[in-house]
């Protein structure tokens, strides 16, 4: 089984100022979100995502409203011919050693054992040093895609991309 982990916001979605999707209306993919996607679909990728929502763990939404909101988005990426496999999400809050929250593996040592893929032929693609550290904590191939916030500056990654397409046509061209 070929997979490739995703981010989610800061990664497919615009990541609001305060970084807390908490509405519909925050929801914004990138230009080349659902392209992207599917190029990976098309050659064969699962697609899972790999996400920190600490917003729940601060009371700033609830794990419904993350739940509703996030679904919105599987389905408005169903509907574009994109299909996701599974998402894992850790509500911890940033100062929490949750060993879901990422840098730690957590989430992606579950997504491996729930699926039974090789996590060192298995990318996992984000816009923070956190999803980086994630994926090299777990033994996957980190990408580092430049299209958050905050300016990253790494050389954990596997690869930097300045946008998403190029991270899928990396991963394609090198699995």
């Amino acid at each position: 089984m070929k997979v490739a982990l995703l981010d989610r916001d800061g990664t497919l979605i615009f990541d609001p100022p305060d970084y807390r999707v908490k509405t519909l209306h925050d929801l914004h993919f990138f230009e080349d979100t659902t392209a992207a996607m599917k190029y990976l679909n098309d050659n064969g990728f699962e697609i899972i995502l790999i996400t920190n929502q600490a917003g729940i763990g601060e009371g700033v939404i609830t794990e419904e409203q993350f739940w509703s909101i996030h679904n919105a988005m599987l389905a408005r990426l169903k509907q574009r011919g994109v299909r996701v496999l599974d998402t894992f999400m850790c509500s911890a809050t940033q100062d929490s050693d949750d060993p879901w929250r990422k840098p730690n593996p957590g989430m992606l040592l579950a997504a491996a054992e729930k699926y039974g893929f090789d996590l060192g032929k298995t990318f996992m693609v984000g816009d923070r040093l956190s999803d980086v550290m994630a994926g090299k904590n777990a033994g996957c191939r980190p990408i580092l895609v430049d299209t958050g916030w905050e300016i990253v500056k790494t050389d954990q990654a596997e690869y930097v991309a300045p946008t998403l397409t190029d991270a899928a046509e990396y991963i394609v061209t090198n699995s």
